[in-house]
């Protein structure tokens, strides 16, 4: 006699199946509910670009479709505005029919630093020189904003215009514009102008809120790969804000 008791083996065995059997029914379910979140997804983002919206008669309506608010943590130093033109050309029936478009419009670019991760190690003290040096990201250029509802000047010529090739002109024309838009953007002269007036601005941000604490300091703003002090200065900043902010506690 072995003492194990008639069945138990199956018993086992039966649970053992069972238990298979509802891992098997979970990952099933789980693969099922992630293949529905994906086609409701995916129909949402066919709806939002594609779908024409309607009011109860029929007819379409000008509405916000979808939108979402996102957190930014990006501080604007700068604009560049102007005035962009932009041009467009295309053909049909094998060149036969020609046609081109010039656009004038406004537009606006916004300079930002990214102030989102900024800690007590960005900033470092020199009690001697009573200076604060804060170390910050580079200035990031946004996108063009090309306001196509003020448009000052937009003539076409061509024989026949069909309304295919007026699309393909209003698209030809957009990219046109934001790329002379960016290259001016990115221009060094523009951009230096934009980091100093992300240094003012941060150095009266940081620089105020410091003087409202009680520590009238003179703040230095350096972005991130710079040198150190300019014109031969020499500072200690083995101070952290976090030192000189409990000393002045």
């Amino acid at each position: 006699m072995t003492g194990r008791e008639p069945g138990s083996t199956g018993a086992r065995g039966r649970g053992l199946i069972d238990g298979r059997g509802f891992a098997l029914a979970a990952i099933g379910l789980a693969v099922a509910f992630a293949i529905v979140v994906g086609t409701l997804a995916a129909y949402r983002w066919w709806s939002d670009r594609h779908v024409v919206a309607t009011d109860d008669g029929g007819l379409a309506v000008a509405q916000v479709v979808a939108a979402t608010l996102h957190t930014s943590a990006e501080l604007r130093v700068s604009r560049l505005s102007g005035t962009v033109q932009a041009t467009g050309a295309t053909s049909r029936l094998w060149g036969w029919l020609a046609s081109s478009r010039v656009v004038k419009a406004p537009f606006d670019v916004d300079y930002f630093v990214e102030v989102r991760d900024l800690d007590a190690g960005d900033f470092r003290y020199d009690p001697a020189a009573r200076v604060l040096v804060v170390e910050v990201p580079d200035v990031v250029v946004g996108a063009p904003n090309i306001d196509e509802a003020r448009i000052t000047l937009d003539q076409t010529s061509g024989v026949y215009v069909s309304r295919d090739a007026m699309a393909e002109l209003q698209r030809k024309v957009s990219g046109t514009a934001r790329g002379v838009v960016e290259r001016r953007a990115r221009d060094p002269q523009n951009i230096a102008k934009a980091r100093e007036n992300g240094r003012v601005a941060l150095a009266r941000l940081f620089g105020g809120a410091l003087g409202a604490a009680g520590l009238p300091v003179r703040v230095e703003v350096r972005y991130a790969g710079e040198a150190g002090p300019r014109d031969g200065e020499r500072w200690d900043v083995s101070r952290s804000l976090e030192d000189v902010l409990g000393n002045a506690r």
